[in-house]
């Protein structure tokens, strides 16, 4: 036996403990009149501490009485004493092994200090593999009764043997009608009587029910090893959960072929974030235009939410060195002590652990290029003393080196602070604002310019239906009314926003105020009823106690409850995190330092 779900038999399961024994001074005629009364084939030898002396058979007495000897004399003198013992615990197998070694029909059984308990014939042996073999098999089709997949046995006629609870269910026939009977007459030509007619297996075999339900059957021809067929076994398996991961999954697959095309067609960004029939945001654009073909420096402001990076994007991509490289940084997020090994780089062995040949800084990189500083207002006065400086020179010295390194770029860079406030109050230096502000475009909040509101919603939901493969038609006017009257702090990226989770959430074409509610925004769209009502913006979304405080503490705190949301979901990875909020890692982690995020228990990687 060397099944490794049931142990093997012991000795002590099958030996017979009611067995004949006698005294070693007892006569052999009493050995013979004990032997013939309780009908024994063997008896055994004990001494007055019931150890095995020895063994006496019938044949051996026979043989001792032959021979003359006296029937008064003592046991003891007859017995065979070079008798072979097992003990309780040994394997039956292999006391079966020394007993067809020795050619012997029986072993005395006992512990390992000697005491006598029991003995073990070749029909025991017999009856303890049988008991086992009828365990196994009662074990084996209990495990096979409650597995969940169907499992048919039929032998070499198609007739059904086993027939388990799994497939009743999924066939629709009973066991008590089927076994016994040939499978034919219930599943004509089934899977397991062509393994038998071919002799051959049939694995990982599509199928469906007669109800539609996708399986995968599995069957295999029971070959002997003189190569008969004698039967074949099959399980079936139901794999409806599967296929609907498989649906699932093929339904992602093609939204993202959609955005691919998306990504890969000829739109731009600029159709539906800069979408205007306002005449101050047409004049920006337009300014923007004449911008680009130069090679001014230009200061891009306006409130979050505007797309001044977008809008910074337009520039590039329309200027002369729209080929060369755009280089994007986040003032922000740069730590102080890194400024200068990121913007400038480093030489060779500069420091321990850093790159081995040295690293290009973000000038360098955008040598013949475009430079983008996002958030330019956050910059440290010692940062802004040595950004200035490359402004001025157009030329610098990486960390560690000591030949000075030319670079021609164009420098764009963008804030939603107040520059010319920062500089009254000795924030900002007046001399790198004046550097900056060669060109200045300022991006209107949505709030000012809410005719655009309609053709921004239709070019908007037109994006969405491609994207998700959908057919919103619109928003009801009592929806519009709303959206008009809102003030939109997040402006037009907010807007973006609030559609794409209409769109993603709601069932139906026409967007109403039912499924506002439904997908949790018309809370914080009915606000603006409390603006009419006099109420300002700020008290509006600000938590009970709050001072009011300025549309850019609104939008903190906004920032700051869809930021730790966004860290719960992904397990506060700030990676996944940067992901899943569409943002640079390094502006997640600018963010979670100036909104005073706790990310002691937060997992970089």
């Amino acid at each position: 036996m060397n099944d490794l779900w049931i142990s093997d038999p012991k000795v002590a399961e099958a030996m017979t403990v009611n067995y004949g024994q006698i005294d070693q001074a007892t006569p052999v005629d009493e050995v013979v009149e004990l032997m013939l009364l309780n009908n024994w084939e063997e008896i055994l030898v004990i001494d007055e501490y019931r150890r095995v002396l020895g063994l006496v058979t019938k044949e051996h007495l026979v043989s001792c009485i032959t021979d003359g000897q006296c029937k008064n004399q003592p046991v003891k003198e007859i017995c065979r004493e070079d008798q072979i013992t097992t003990s309780p615990e040994e394997d039956l197998a292999r006391a079966r092994d020394v007993m067809r070694k020795h050619q012997i029909g029986r072993l005395p059984v006992v512990t390992p200090q000697g005491d006598l308990v029991g003995i073990l014939t070749a029909k025991d042996v017999c009856n303890g593999f049988s008991s086992k073999l009828e365990k196994q098999g009662e074990q084996l089709c209990a495990v096979m009764e409650n597995i969940a997949e169907a499992i048919q046995v039929v032998d070499c006629d198609g007739l059904v043997s086993f027939w388990n609870q799994g497939a009743e269910k999924m066939f629709g026939i009973k066991g008590a009608d089927i076994i016994g009977k040939n499978l034919s007459d219930f599943l004509p030509d089934d899977l397991p009587l062509k393994a038998i007619r071919n002799s051959q297996p049939y694995r990982n075999i599509m199928d469906e029910l007669s109800d539609g339900t996708p399986v995968v059957r599995h069957a295999i021809p029971v070959v002997t090893r003189s190569g008969f067929t004698v039967g074949a076994v099959c399980t079936t398996m139901d794999v409806s959960p599967m296929k609907v991961l498989i649906d699932k999954l093929d339904e992602a697959n093609n939204r993202v072929k959609n955005l691919e095309k998306l990504m890969t067609s000829k739109e731009n960004p600029e159709d539906y974030m800069f979408y205007t029939i306002d005449a101050k945001t047409r004049r920006m654009l337009e300014q923007a235009q004449r911008v680009a073909r130069t090679d001014a420096t230009v200061l891009i402001q306006g409130p979050s939410g505007t797309g001044k990076e977008l809008l910074a994007n337009i520039i590039c991509r329309h200027s002369r060195r729209k080929g060369e490289p755009m280089i994007e940084v986040n003032c922000s997020a740069i730590p102080e002590a890194l400024f200068e090994s990121e913007m400038f780089g480093y030489e060779a062995g500069t420091f321990t652990g850093g790159n081995k040949s040295g690293k290009p800084g973000k000038f360098e990189l955008a040598n013949g290029g475009t430079i983008f500083l996002d958030e330019v207002g956050e910059l440290p006065l010692e940062m802004q003393a040595k950004l200035l400086r490359v402004i001025q020179e157009r030329r610098f010295y990486r960390v560690g080196g000591i030949s000075s390194i030319e670079v021609d770029l164009r420098f764009i860079s963008a804030t939603n602070r107040d520059l010319a406030q920062l500089v009254s109050e000795n924030k900002f230096r007046e001399d790198l604002f004046y550097r900056l502000n060669v060109v200045t475009l300022e991006i209107p909040a949505l709030a000012m310019r809410k005719t655009d509101l309609p053709g921004l919603i239709d070019k908007f939901l037109g994006k969405l239906n491609r994207v998700y493969d959908c057919n919103i038609k619109g928003l009801d006017q009592e929806v519009m009314d709303l959206f008009m009257e809102y003030d939109w702090p997040g402006n037009v990226r907010q807007l973006q926003n609030i559609l794409e989770n209409i769109v993603i959430l709601m069932e139906g074409d026409i967007i109403t105020m039912q499924v506002l509610a439904e997908v949790g925004v018309l809370g914080q769209l009915r606000d603006v009823e409390k603006v009419k009502n006099g109420i300002p913006v700020q008290e509006m979304v600000k938590p009970q106690g709050m001072a009011t405080d300025t549309f850019d503490s609104i939008i903190e705190q906004r920032e700051r409850e869809i930021i730790i949301g966004a860290l719960k979901d992904c397990a506060y990875n700030k990676s996944s995190a940067a992901k899943m909020l569409g943002i640079p890692r390094s502006t997640l982690y600018y963010k979670i330092r100036v909104l005073g995020i706790d990310d002691s228990h937060i997992n970089l990687y």
